[in-house]
């Protein structure tokens, strides 16, 4: 995602990148920490993230928390936390429990020492703009949409008019939209496609796919007045570096 990918460092999100799904539904803001870790301590925050997901096992947090690695950089990784409520960000990050605390200040301190620079974004979810699937996709393409001032909502109206319906014909197993809320202009709309990896991108994905040629023309004539720039990036899921709680 070009200068995004190299500012961000990251990981959240999803945006980017960086996808809601079934337990997700319900919790619509979307917190992705960007984290850039040393390139010669990269093994070793691996190693303290594994420590860091055993530990929320054994406190039986029930918070999930994705970790997605660029695919453009590979010291820079979306730590993806979705939220039900704005007063959920207040909490103490897990776990709290105080037999907790030497072992969590241990792997803080280990953690720090491997990263290089974090940046934390806040979106807001579209939960008409969603297509979920039972299980995170492999991979996702996130889209950073900067909109011309003004025109925010005539390109978010454009999105879910025009391109979303074209999403769902493409046959997408996974997509969502969402608005900038904190860390980032709030000119900017944020979107996820599930991929299955850059095999996909060998013909028409998402919106190509699912548009005409001419409605493929005419749709980008229509977006491109109204966008100042658009940043994509590839990001590929990490299941033994996240966290996700059984379902109870």
């Amino acid at each position: 995602m070009g200068n995004f990918s190299r500012r961000c460092f990251l990981a959240a999100i999803t945006l980017a990148l960086l996808c809601a799904p079934s337990w997700a539904q319900e919790r619509n803001i979307r917190g992705v920490a960007f984290v850039t870790v040393k390139n010669d301590r990269i093994g070793e925050w691996k190693a303290v993230r594994k420590d860091y997901v055993a530990l929320l096992k054994k406190a039986g947090w029930d918070q999930p928390n994705t970790i997605w690695a660029s695919q453009n950089a590979p010291n820079q990784f979306a730590s993806v936390t979705y939220f039900a409520k704005w007063a959920e960000l207040d909490l103490p990050q897990p776990p709290a429990q105080k037999e907790f605390a030497a072992e969590i200040a241990q792997i803080v301190a280990r953690r720090s020492a491997c990263i290089e620079a974090v940046e934390f974004w806040v979106d807001e979810m579209q939960p008409e703009m969603a297509i979920r699937g039972s299980e995170l996709p492999k991979v996702v393409r996130t889209s950073r949409i900067r909109v011309e001032s003004g025109k925010l909502d005539a390109m978010l109206a454009l999105i879910k008019n025009e391109a979303f319906p074209a999403i769902k014909k493409s046959g997408a197993s996974d997509y969502g939209v969402a608005l900038a809320r904190f860390g980032t202009p709030t000119n900017e709309i944020h979107t996820y496609l599930g991929l299955n990896g850059w095999a996909d991108m060998d013909g028409p994905v998402g919106i190509q796919k699912g548009m005409s040629a001419d409605a493929y023309k005419a749709y980008l004539a229509k977006a491109g007045a109204m966008l100042e720039s658009v940043e994509y990036t590839i990001w590929r899921f990490q299941p033994e570096l996240s966290y996700l709680p059984e379902k109870k």
